[in-house]
């Protein structure tokens, strides 16, 4: 196995101070860029609507092992962390990708993990920690394992990663601290990627399987910072993140009593650092469509929380859209979800279902989606309005074969969720794959959408040009000729 060590980036820091920032007598420091050199050469050398791996090590060799290992016999294999209903986020300040998850009746360990974009490497950020007989964590320093959905993030403006959890190792349910004599909730969890190291257990010191090791006291719980209308429920959630006012802002939509009819919530972070507080708003309900997991994504062009819904019954709509415009904490009923059908270009109701992960692309403005099957294809999705700037019900899906013959394999079991990003530094895709047995790796994969212009004319009723067809039909005249080669290798 391979054991990283810490590692120290000297990387430049710009400080800019505006006057206005100096009248109020306070100084803005910006976020240090990622190194980002060796994906933005990968993605040169890959043609538009191509795919290219990115990770050089493999992930099952950052794994705990030894004294330092979940000990369960049934429960102490990390690459649940991927393939049970799991998510990563991407530490833009970094260049790096944090994975955490496993939970409920698949992984005990509650160590995370981190791969390093400009290395290729797998590395642990922490150790596992202990859990008792009651399988709480030990300290309460850290959160337990938990199935994450699509509920891992990272907040660039207080430079944390964030979890709110889902479904908790044994019981199923939201995070929980035990002090042993009183059950307490607990979360949303930040944990502190500066702190990171592979031999340090994430709570404190003797948490960890082995009592001799060192703490990192890397976690921070949040509750005591949430108010009480924090929602209690993240199965199955779907979010997406913006920083709004120089605050880190979280949209997630929610389910609080699994009856498949979501709301839809702005989490406002606080100053983490300074234990400052945070502020949950209840500003939508969903009453036109229904959901079951999925993934959701902000469209900043035209305002939109966009997420995957469910078809069944009298609900025929494949996605739930929220108008972000329409906002209200006060009257959170007056800001009801918008059903939207998809059908590809012949008109045929497009199979959503809620394996997708679905990502906003800023540059190109449009909405990918992907699920893993038929490997690398995509699909392209723009919001489509009318003359006056209505919101139709109804888009059109069009599917993007992938231009390259190397692709990710996909076959995902429960779903991509939130291993599917947009990388807003790249303008490209970042996709985490199934894990696989066979060579102990979940890959990394980074997709290059085609650059195209707008589809549907914006809501004040404007026009904008046509597609780039052009380049989409040689891009298929390409994929003509990577699908004869797969036939020709197939024989």
């Amino acid at each position: 196995m391979k054991i990283a060590a810490p590692r120290v980036r000297l990387k430049p820091l710009s400080v800019l101070v505006s006057i206005a920032t100096l009248t109020l007598g306070a100084l803005s420091t910006a976020h240090a860029s990622p190194q980002l050199d060796r994906l933005e050469s990968l993605l040169a050398a890959t043609p538009e609507g191509g795919w290219v791996k990115a990770n050089v090590g493999t992930f099952s060799e950052a794994w705990a092992t030894g004294s330092t290992a979940v000990p369960l016999s049934s429960y102490r294999n990390p690459a649940s962390i991927v393939s049970a209903w799991s998510s990563f986020a991407w530490d833009s300040t970094r260049g790096d990708l944090l994975l955490w998850g496993g939970g409920h009746a698949n992984y005990a360990g509650n160590e995370i993990y981190v791969w390093d974009a400009n290395s290729g490497d797998w590395s642990r950020g922490s150790l596992p920690s202990r859990i008792d007989s009651n399988f709480f964590v030990v300290d309460s320093a850290a959160p337990q394992s938990s199935h994450t959905y699509e509920n891992n993030l990272y907040l660039p403006v207080n430079g944390v990663f964030l979890t709110f959890g889902g479904a908790a190792f044994q019981s199923g349910g939201s995070f929980q601290n035990f002090d042993g004599n009183n059950i307490t909730p607990s979360g949303p969890w930040v944990w502190d990627p500066t702190k990171a190291d592979p031999n340090k257990v994430g709570g404190t010191t003797g948490s960890g399987w082995d009592p001799s090791t060192e703490g990192g006291q890397m976690w921070t719980d949040r509750y005591a910072q949430s108010p009480a209308n924090t929602p209690a429920n993240f199965i199955n959630a779907a979010t997406a993140y913006r920083s709004e006012n120089g605050k880190d802002v979280v949209y997630v939509s929610v389910d609080q009593g699994s009856s498949g009819f979501y709301s839809l919530y702005r989490y406002i972070v606080g100053d983490v650092k300074s234990g400052g507080m945070d502020t949950w708003e209840k500003i939508g309900v969903m009453a036109n469509t229904a959901a079951n997991g999925g993934s959701g994504t902000i469209d900043t062009k035209n305002n939109l929380f966009i997420r995957t819904a469910a078809v069944g019954g009298r609900y025929t709509s494949n996605l739930a859209v929220w108008d972000l415009n329409k906002a209200n904490p006060s009257d959170p009923n007056s800001n009801l979800d918008i059903g939207i059908q998809l059908v590809d270009e012949a008109g045929n109701p497009f199979p959503m279902t809620s394996r997708f992960g679905i990502e906003y692309d800023k540059k190109n403005g449009q909405i990918l989606l992907w699920d893993g099957s038929e490997q690398g294809t995509v699909w392209t999705v723009t919001p489509q309005y009318d003359a006056n700037g209505k919101l139709l019900t109804t888009w059109v899906v069009k599917k993007l074969i992938s231009t390259t013959f190397t692709q990710p394999d996909g076959n995902f079991s429960t779903g991509v969720l939130g291993k599917w990003n947009y990388i807003e530094e790249l303008d490209a895709f970042m996709a985490l794959n199934e894990f696989s047995n066979t060579t102990g790796d979940a890959e990394v994969w980074l997709y290059k959408p085609f650059s195209t212009t707008t589809t549907t004319p914006p809501p004040n009723g404007g026009t904008v040009d046509e597609p780039g067809m052009a380049a989409l039909l040689l891009a298929s005249l390409g994929i003509l000729g990577v699908a004869r080669r797969r036939r020709n290798t197939a024989a």
